[in-house]
């Protein structure tokens, strides 16, 4: 079994979680960590990871899609999709997450996420519906009204081939920064049609999380953006 870690290079500011995270590496021949970056790294990052700085398109979806696509990563490796702004309070989330996946889930989230009732053809944004938005090979995967749960994308953990099997992610190949947006516009819509597909195609009983609460368990704490709001402290 090997793991692979991809982590978004936006804020560079959680300096334990790297040190934490490099020593793992360091350590552990079955895992390998590469930072997937949407904005120039420090070289603390420089110096000890794989990195490769990707156009600064799609959020984590964009940075998610980008190193995959580059590191072409096979089928029965174990993923650890994960922001970087991220506080890690216990790292036995690894161990957690592997057994939930041995057990029959084919995704684990860290805090409980929204679910929420999918029409495909219901507008979001630019006069656009979700289907708008959706890649053509997937396009027919989202044929009707589906009651979701989805997934907080600061923090996945999924077989490769799982993704694969759903057509991966559905990047908006924008920069709503740029674009004068803020992200929580294309990412909220990047994030309801990822919960689609897995509800769709592997069920609502097959999406766990490490805890009931919001951005947050025991294991990890969710940062907004780069800032501690919501913080809980336990």
């Amino acid at each position: 079994m090997k793991i692979q870690f991809i982590i978004t290079g936006w804020h560079y500011d959680q300096l334990e979680y790297y040190d934490e995270l490099y020593d793992l590496n360091e350590e552990n021949e079955l895992i390998e960590v590469f930072w997937s970056c949407h904005k120039e790294p420090p070289k603390n990052i420089k110096d000890r990871f794989d990195y490769k700085l990707f156009p600064n398109l799609g959020l984590e979806d964009g940075a998610y899609q980008q190193a995959l696509d580059y590191l072409e990563v096979s089928d029965d490796v174990i993923l650890f999709l994960m922001h970087d702004d991220l506080v890690i309070r216990d790292w036995d989330f690894i161990n957690i997450c592997l057994k939930l996946l041995n057990d029959g889930f084919n995704i684990v989230g860290n805090g409980i996420n929204y679910p929420l009732v999918i029409d495909p053809s219901e507008i979001k944004r630019d006069n656009n519906s979700y289907i708008d938005f959706v890649k053509d090979e997937c396009k027919h995967l989202f044929d009707s009204t589906l009651f979701c749960h989805t997934i907080r994308e600061s923090f996945m953990c999924i077989k490769r081939g799982d993704l694969r099997q759903m057509g991966d992610f559905e990047v908006i190949w924008e920069d709503p920064i740029a674009n004068g947006e803020g992200p929580g516009g294309i990412g909220n819509t990047q994030q309801s049609l990822l919960g689609y597909k897995l509800t769709k195609i592997f069920g609502k009983d097959k999406i766990t999380y490490l805890s009931d609460t919001y951005q947050n368990s025991k294991y990890i704490f969710e940062c907004a953006r780069g800032t501690m709001d919501g913080w809980i402290d336990r």
